[in-house]
Order: C-alpha cells, then structure tokens, then sequence
C-alpha cells in the first residue's frame, strides 16, 4: 500500500449547491452523491471564490483568492507565480493526471503545471505531436486542423459525462498509486447536456422535443434585451440542467463501483465540489455572469476519506475553495513552508471553532462588454451600465453584503431571504456599514497585475471561447 493515499477531485462545472437532492433539492438529482456524503464529510455552506472557471478553479489549485493569484476577469490566464497542487503533489512523488472538457482549463492558460498526463477531450489528439522537424510541422499543422473540426461538430454531440469517465478509467487502468486526478465535468454547463432518460424525465407536463429545441440557450441575448423568455421556458431549463446533474451523478456512480470494486476506495481521498453555479432567471439573469449571488458561488462540497474524515459527518460553518490546498498538505503532513505561509485557506482538518467570514469576488465584467454586445448583434460600444462594473462580497451564514463599483451595493438578509429576492442595503444600514468594512479591511494582496494582454491563443481554443460568448 502507498505511503499516500490517492487523491481523486471530482469537479462538477457550472453545480450549485440548491440542486442536489442531498442539499435539500426536492427532485432526486444527486442519488449517488447522496450516498457518497452520508459516507464523507458534507459541508452545508461551501463558497467559491468567483462566478466562472478560471479564478475559482485556479482558487482551487492554488489556494488563493483571485486577486492574488492573478487569473481572473482582468487578466486572463494564470502567470504561474504560485505553485499550483499537481505540482506541490509530483514533488511527493504522487503522478498526477488531469481530464479537462473546459478550455479555459487547459495548458495555454496556465493550469496545466506539475501534470504528468493533462487531456483535453474538445481536442481529437489531446497532446500534440512535439519536435521540431518538417515533417512533424505538417503532421502538426494537420492535427490542429482535424482538432478544430473535432471540436466544433463532433466533441458537443458526445455524452460528455460518459467520456470524462471512460478516460478517467483509462488512466487509472494503467497509473501507479499514489495518484492525484482532477477530472472535470461539464455537462451542466450551457447549453446543458443531459443524456437517456434524464433529458425528458422532469419537462413541465405538455412540452415535447420541438418545444424544448425552441428555448433560447444564449444569455448574452436575453440580458441585452434581445431575446425575451418565459416562465416555461426557465422551467425548461431547469430539467435539462437538472437532468445533466443526473448524468454526471449516474457516472460518478459507475466511477465509484469501479473503486470499490478495485479496493482502493478506502485509499483515496475523495473530494466532490464545484466552480461556481448558474443562474436560470433568477435575479434576471442566465448563466454564471455579472453576478455573486448565492446561486453562483454556493457550491457542493464532499469529502469522503474514512481515516480522517467521519463518515456522515455534516458541517454548517462556512468554507471555501481555498481550503482544500491547505487541507491537503495538512492531511500528507507535507512540510513546504513557502508554500503554506501564502495560502489564503484554511485546513478543513484544523477549521477553527468560531464562524468564519466567506469571500468572492468578480473583478470586472465577464464575458467582456465586447463580447457581450457582439454576440446580442448590437454596436460593440453599446453601453451595458448594469454589467459593466467590478464585484466583491463577503458572506456570513446571516447575511451577504455586496459591494459595486457603481455604488450599487446589495445586502441580503440569508436566513430570511435565502433567494436573494431582497435587497436591504439602505433598510439594514448599520449591518451594511459593518460588513463593508470587513470586507474593505480583508482586500487581499495583489499578487499579480490586475491587468496584462490576453494569452496567445490557438485557433481552436479562441473559435470554442467565441462559440461560447466568453470573448469578441
């Protein structure tokens, strides 16, 4: 048996927390999860640190807040100017392995540091040919062009859930232990991606195929005011998001047999969470943009490991992305000094008895304002005013203040008001002033320059970030 135990992080992309039946979901979206957390550690009011992938998730790997770390709304890409968890874990003499589906996950913008195997499945080849020569230049030239096409009409209509899994299988076939795997799912991701039976299994009564295809899946639309859209049509939604939960919820299923099956289940450290969460009407928005609210960065979070973490343990305190780095070091007892003294998180083995305050921030607007009006077919300097501005907030288990760069601020009773639906900035004003202070006197330390030019991209990854809306 390793010294270490495997380490196995599974992220669900675009999950908020309200969704999944072990969170109190009225539809069984989450059974095997479910499962999962009454044999783990299952932690109520797990926050994430931003409202999209790359500053939550490179928050995940590093440690760090957004505005530390460098890779967020205003710079984006990661500079590597703190070691990242795979690299820390290699050092150990852990092999370490990652399966990503986002593109902004991926080598050219940053993350991919201290990864022995990194597979980008929107490519057809996940790894390019390497050495200099002509001939390998062709074969180059001609690999990035089948990608492309890859990418565009063959990687959207495959069962993303089952192909993250089916080389997640692969690589655990043929990996010695001690390994580290990050594997991320995307299927909840707009436009949604359920699969079988959970693609019809909770439509609204009366709503067939045709209807389905008929509702709009581009936020950038419906925010401009370009697209307008029905209670239906967010009921709509709603199934198929929830039926791609199912999806993913189904493989980790089969994932987890296999585990056990092999008898290292026991022997790895289990970790289930998610980026960030989607907005599906609420507060008039779509999507996972121009927003904190909690339908954003109020994720899952699961640890199962029987030797440090209780089994059916549920803890309320709040925690943070940030604090699974620490955890992690903790739990090895990896003494890296220099590392631990500019983590921002905090060990979950360690959490201090008393509440904890929850940060997150949006540093500008994202997608970009260009982007935005490009792909609503407006004027690209089309002013967007109630998007156009910066984000931070800090949280308790009570209340949420938001502060705008625009003056806007929000504060949200939680216990009261859990949907955000109200906001009692100027009722409140005294717990308002209170949390604004906490928040302005927590402002990280920039770690890196909030703004830098954008990363050289490839024509394939900048045609699927189009694609997306994310940029113009």
């Amino acid at each position: 048996m390793p010294r270490y135990p495997n380490i196995l992080i599974l992220l669900l992309d675009t999950a908020r927390a309200q969704n999944f039946s072990c969170y109190g979901y009225d539809r069984p979206t989450s059974p095997h999860l479910d499962a999962i957390a009454a044999e783990g550690v299952f932690y109520e009011n797990a926050i994430a640190p931003g409202c999209w992938s790359l500053p939550s998730q490179v928050s995940l790997l590093t440690g760090l807040f957004p505005s530390k770390h460098g890779a967020h709304e205003l710079h984006l890409s990661y500079a590597h100017h703190y070691p990242l968890l795979s690299e820390v874990l290699r050092e150990a003499g852990y092999s370490t392995l990652g399966v990503s589906p986002n593109s902004w996950m991926s080598d050219e913008f940053g993350v991919a540091h201290g990864f022995d195997t990194y597979l980008k499945l929107w490519q057809c080849w996940h790894r390019m040919p390497e050495p200099p020569g002509a001939a390998v230049n062709i074969l180059l030239r001609q690999a990035q062009k089948v990608n492309r096409l890859y990418s565009r009409y063959v990687f959207p209509q495959c069962n993303r859930a089952r192909h993250v899994t089916q080389h997640i299988r692969r690589l655990l076939a043929t990996t010695p232990e001690p390994f580290f795997l990050y594997a991320i799912y995307w299927d909840m991701h707009l436009p949604y991606y359920p699969y079988g039976h959970y693609a019809t299994r909770w439509l609204p009564p009366g709503v067939d195929a045709k209807r389905v295809q008929q509702v709009n899946r581009n936020h950038l639309t419906y925010l401009t005011g370009q697209t307008t859209m029905t209670e239906e049509d967010f009921a709509v939604l709603q199934t198929l998001y929830d039926g791609a939960l199912a999806t993913i919820d189904a493989e980790i299923g089969a994932l987890i047999m296999l585990l056990r099956q092999r008898g290292i289940l026991d022997h790895t450290l289990l970790i289930v969470t998610s980026d960030h969460g989607e907005n599906i009407g609420e507060h008039g928005l779509m999507s996972h943009a121009y927003s904190l609210h909690d339908t954003l960065i109020h994720v899952p979070l699961i640890i199962r490991y029987p030797a440090c973490f209780p089994c059916g343990q549920q803890v309320t305190q709040q925690v943070q992305l940030t604090d699974l780095f620490p955890t992690i070091l903790d739990l090895l007892q990896v003494d890296r000094p220099e590392v631990s003294q500019e983590l921002q998180g905090i060990s979950l083995l360690r959490s201090p008895a008393e509440e904890r305050f929850a940060y997150a921030e949006m540093l500008g607007p994202h997608p970009s304002i260009a982007a935005l009006n490009r792909r609503a077919g407006l004027p690209q300097e089309t002013p967007q005013p109630a998007f156009d501005r910066t984000l931070r907030c800090v949280r308790t288990p009570d209340a949420k203040v938001i502060w705008a760069s625009d003056g806007q601020h929000a504060l949200y009773d939680l216990r009261r008001d859990p949907a955000e639906t109200t906001n009692r900035f100027d009722v409140d004003a005294k717990l308002a002033t209170a949390l604004l202070d906490t928040l302005l006197a927590w402002q990280p330390p920039t770690g890196m320059p909030l703004r830098a030019s954008a990363p050289e991209l490839s024509p394939d990854a900048r045609q699927r970030l189009r694609d997306l809306g994310y940029i113009d």
